[in-house]
């Protein structure tokens, strides 16, 4: 009983310190998905493989972080100039942790190639997103 109340409080200890970055995952995956005008069915399957295979995501149930991404990009879809400054505003609160930088970035490239193509206004997106990071834009892109 003990061992279980304490993996317990060892899993919602990992949740609040993971918060800002399941936040700024889900803000930067709605900015590049919106950023072409069209949301497709390849980046949505893709955004479920991100939350099917990223360690410091796995903690949380996907129907939350899909809630949430779905936030951003209803913002995004219904104000685009005040969605994007709220998403990049979640984007920014992990500036200052290099590694969940990096890995934002990476989530935010394939949720871009997921479709098949990088269009220039996705590229935008995760230059802007790179920028807010103080990461360089990878090669990639």
């Amino acid at each position: 009983m003990f061992r279980t109340a304490r993996e317990t409080l060892r899993i919602s200890l990992s949740r609040i310190r993971n918060r800002q970055f399941l936040d700024a995952t889900m803000a930067a995956t709605a900015l590049v998905a919106t950023a072409d005008g069209e949301v497709t069915f390849s980046e949505l399957s893709a955004l479920d493989t991100v939350l099917e295979t990223v360690q410091d995501l796995q903690i949380y149930d996907p129907h939350i972080a899909v809630d949430i991404y779905r936030d951003f990009a209803d913002a995004i879809v219904e104000n685009a100039e005040a969605g994007r400054r709220t998403a990049m505003a979640a984007v920014g609160k992990i500036d200052r942790n290099h590694e969940a930088a990096e890995l934002v970035i990476r989530v935010a490239v394939a949720i871009s190639k997921a479709d098949g193509e990088l269009s220039p206004l996705e590229a935008r997106a995760i230059s802007d997103i790179c920028g807010t990071l103080g990461v360089p834009l990878p090669s990639e892109t």
